[in-house]
């Protein structure tokens, strides 16, 4: 039989009476590394891209750099979006706090223009407000409209270099994302908002990021619809489209971009026919733009006149004076066929004429009323109709269509402004 020994019996049950001896600096560090990967994996995923999924597949554009830059030209903050492109969500999110005004703002600038009674930037006002915690989507509204005004009201060249100059719209996307309010989309539920931010975005640079909202939303995040005055549910992603195309064409030389635009936001619900629908609200307001609104546009590119166009053509709703429109407008070919078959119809000059009991309808026989949007639409295509007939050499059908014209919405033109347009028409 074996000797049984007590001691070393005892020693599997009691723990050894020494701790471990202190982790020399290779192991330290080793724990560290350890730590610090464990840490950044969890902040990548609450806040981006798992670290074993390349970045580029949830990040599909240039995410915002939270540098404060106020006085940063177009081409700097380019290249901060593509130097920043690249890095870790965990390295963009520990920015974000670090250039939040809630850390940074200097409450000393505050005071001093206070003493001194001078005239205070609408973006240090809300530097404060954001500071104090005290901001809110009115607040921020408040605030780039007063930017916007004190631009106009400068000597600034132009609106767009005076937005770009005020470094406006990234101080506000820093709060949005900070605030949380990018991360759920809810603030895409203003369009009033949406319309005066994105332009500062533009200008900045920075427009790419309302992309990959607009993507999020076709994918079923944020706000699903919004409800407008006359009760309508309208898609979030159609407004927040619509804005997109509106800021391309503002004070840009043509409407290239903004073609451009439309055609990228249909590209993204293609296939979908309860999306695709949404795309008719911006198709329509930029169809005014090429139209109605044209004489403030160079000639556009043919080739994405006629895309655009072509999406009116799927749009599953009549619009037959658009597309007559349209194409008196085409940049190389301008046709009146359509046009002329439109205006010869007589139930559409008689549906100008308000029946008696339709107290909505503008009254034609008061020299006071205010012609309608759609009135006004008439008016630019068939003006439009008859000086294309009077330069192709169809004068008596043009005076016929600009008789039309004077009968039906006489009332909105004066004498004056008569003898112009036959001016205008017949030379």
């Amino acid at each position: 039989m074996f000797k049984t020994n007590p001691l070393s019996s005892l020693k599997s049950i009691f723990p050894p009476i020494h701790q471990p001896l202190p982790l020399n600096k290779r192991e330290s560090q080793q724990l560290l590394n350890a730590l610090t990967t464990s840490f950044r994996k969890h902040l990548d995923k609450e806040h981006g891209w798992s670290p074993d999924e390349p970045p580029a597949a949830t990040l599909p554009s240039p995410t915002i750099s939270y540098y404060p830059s106020p006085n940063a030209t177009s081409s700097a903050t380019a290249a901060r979006l593509a130097k920043d492109s690249g890095r870790r969500p965990t390295d963009r999110h520990l920015r974000a706090i670090l250039s939040n005004p809630l850390f940074s703002y200097d409450p000393r600038s505050a005071e001093a223009a206070r003493q001194l009674g001078t005239h205070r930037d609408p973006m240090d006002v809300f530097d404060e407000a954001v500071a104090k915690g005290m901001m809110t989507m009115k607040g921020a509204l408040g605030c780039l409209l007063a930017v916007r005004r004190d631009i106009v009201q400068s000597s600034t060249a132009s609106l767009r270099d005076g937005m770009r100059a005020s470094g406006a719209g990234l101080r506000v996307l820093q709060w949005l994302r900070a605030s949380g309010k990018e991360r759920d989309l809810s603030f895409l539920s203003n369009p009033r908002f949406v319309k005066v931010l994105l332009p500062f975005m533009a200008a900045e640079g920075l427009d790419e990021l309302a992309w990959t909202w607009l993507s999020r939303l076709v994918a079923g995040e944020g706000p699903a619809a919004l409800k407008r005055l006359n009760g309508k549910q309208v898609p979030t992603w159609s407004v927040l489209l619509d804005a997109l195309v509106h800021t391309k064409a503002l004070g840009a030389r043509n409407l290239d971009d903004a073609y451009a635009s439309l055609l990228r936001g249909e590209e993204m619900v293609k296939g979908n026919p309860e999306l695709a629908q949404g795309v008719l609200s911006p198709w329509m307001h930029l169809a005014w733009m090429s139209t109605v609104g044209a004489w403030k546009f160079a000639t556009p590119s043919e080739r994405l006149f006629e895309s655009y166009v072509a999406i009116g053509d799927h749009i599953e709703r009549p619009h037959g004076l658009v597309r007559a429109h349209l194409d008196l407008h085409h940049p190389t070919r301008p046709s009146h066929e359509r046009a002329v078959e439109f205006l010869s119809k007589e139930s559409f000059w008689s549906s100008l004429v308000p029946s008696a009991g339709d107290k909505g309808a503008l009254a034609l026989d008061s020299p006071r009323s205010s012609p309608s949007s759609f009135q006004v639409r008439v008016m630019s295509f068939g003006l439009d109709t008859v000086q294309h007939l009077s330069q192709t050499g169809q004068s008596e059908e043009a005076q016929y269509f600009l008789d039309l014209l004077r009968k039906y919405l006489g009332p909105y033109f004066s004498q004056d402004r008569a003898e112009d347009d036959t001016q205008l028409v017949f030379g």
